[in-house]
């Protein structure tokens, strides 16, 4: 006796069963909703007015806001450039050790980010040392000496250390959106004479332009809100490096919690911002068909 389907799998439920079930959904829907109200409703007042008046002003809290939008925006770029192709090859194509390169995009997710942070460090810290073994007369290598310094402790340093963590995100998001795309108006595309990268351009990325919005997001706002690794590899220089994430984790440190709330609740209002734009731009308008159902 073949199982019914899905679409039937809750017709037997009573009437009565049926309205609990809703009723219980909504009431975790409603406690969902009244956490995140009475977590932005915890308003610091008069104890960060100042620092109100002075992001509004343009004091540093703008340079470090400024610092962490453009930093977070340039690794989005620079991470779907990669993501696009690395996520369109494991998809349609068997790759030499394709489980290895999986192994590492998913490592680069699910690994605490102070890993990351810490093996920059100490990658760039030897890649110093061996320069200076090689250098002449016992003085760095000028070539080494100098990508250390354009790196570490710098603003690069901070993009870079976006940009481990956020590709892995990106490339997830973009393999998802070219599972999910027809391969068939790629084939239908090839024999009508599109080279291959012509149908991936015409006929498979037009299709994952959503995938592609979804992971820039998704890379964007978690590059935002990133922490250990910028802190460990590119340090918290004020008026150079430090960012809004380092920024508050300053503030906790010397007991200026209602400061650390007002930046937390700073970038929670960017991050919903963004998710909210997200969601208007995925909508869809509808259609005869959407119109229907």
């Amino acid at each position: 006796m073949k199982p019914p389907p899905g679409g039937r799998l809750f017709r037997g439920l009573t009437s009565s069963a049926a309205v609990g079930f809703a009723a219980v959904i909504a009431l975790l829907l409603l406690v969902d909703l009244a956490y995140i109200l009475s977590f932005l409703a915890r308003s610091p007042a008069e104890e960060t007015a100042g620092f109100w008046k002075e992001l509004l002003s343009g004091g540093s809290t703008t340079g470090e806001l400024l610092l962490s939008l453009g930093t977070a925006t340039i690794t989005t770029i620079l991470a779907l450039v990669v993501a696009v192709p690395a996520g369109y090859a494991l998809s349609r194509h068997r790759i030499p050790g394709k489980v290895v390169v999986d192994t590492f995009v998913d490592a680069a997710i699910v690994l605490p980010p102070l890993i990351m942070g810490v093996s920059l460090l100490v990658l760039f810290s030897a890649m110093r040392r061996t320069g200076e073994a090689l250098g002449p007369e016992g003085r760095p290598n000028p070539a080494i000496q100098a990508i250390y310094d354009f790196f570490v402790y710098q603003r690069p340093g901070i993009v870079l250390a976006q940009f481990l963590v956020g590709t892995a995100l990106a490339i997830r998001a973009m393999k998802a959106a070219f599972d999910a795309a027809d391969r068939r108006v790629e084939d239908v595309a090839l024999t009508l004479g599109c080279s291959r990268f012509g149908a991936f351009w015409r006929a498979a990325l037009p299709q994952t332009w959503s995938g592609m919005l979804a992971g820039g997001v998704m890379c964007w706002s978690y590059s935002v809100g990133l922490f250990a690794p910028v802190q460990i590899f590119a340090g918290a220089i004020e008026g150079r490096t430090r960012v809004l994430p380092t920024r508050t984790f300053l503030e906790i440190t010397v007991g200026h919690l209602e400061l650390a709330l007002a930046l937390t609740l700073l970038m929670a209002g960017i991050a919903m911002i963004v998710l909210i734009g997200l969601k208007f731009a995925l909508r869809r308008p509808a259609g005869p068909e959407g119109a229907g159902s």
